[in-house]
């Protein structure tokens, strides 16, 4: 499944779950895309995919990309233009009956996202700034904040 706007394309890619779930969060991903496409700050259209992968895949990017031997819930991989691919491990995502939770999902999106668009936490001002962006992007969908004030 792909959102298009003016500014970006996200190119989800997974199993038959997440495109059952991705239809049925049509007004969510309409959101995210109206969202996002505010934050976007490249002149340039932008080419996104976002892939859930098993717990060993994410293992071996984070090991080859980032030198961490463990399982993470999300990897970004920005290029010059704002572009670039998400992995999202499917652990992080799924319930107990293998149905993905939205809130965890959602949450694990927009962060990825804002690592594409440049966002960073890798400091005090910067996780205050990313948070924020975050917590504001799940309110607008109709789900908790992830961080608190």
């Amino acid at each position: 499944m792909k959102i298009t706007n003016k500014k970006f394309e996200i190119e989800f890619i997974g199993n038959t779950e997440l495109k059952k779930f991705l239809r049925e969060s049509k007004d969510r991903l309409k959101k995210l895309s109206e969202y996002f496409q505010i934050l976007h700050q490249n002149e340039k259209k932008t080419m996104i995919t976002i892939k859930i992968v098993s717990n060993e895949e994410i293992k071996i990017l984070n090991q080859q990309y980032r030198k961490k031997n463990k399982v993470t819930d999300v990897l970004s991989f920005p290029d010059e233009h704002a572009s670039g691919d998400i992995a999202i491990a499917d652990s992080y995502i799924l319930n107990k009956n293998q149905t993905i939770n939205p809130q965890n999902f959602f949450m694990l999106v927009g962060h990825g996202l804002l690592h594409l668009f440049g966002y960073t936490h890798y400091d005090k001002q910067s996780r205050s700034n990313m948070r924020f962006l975050e917590n504001l992007f799940m309110l607008m969908l109709g789900l908790k904040k992830i961080h608190e004030d």
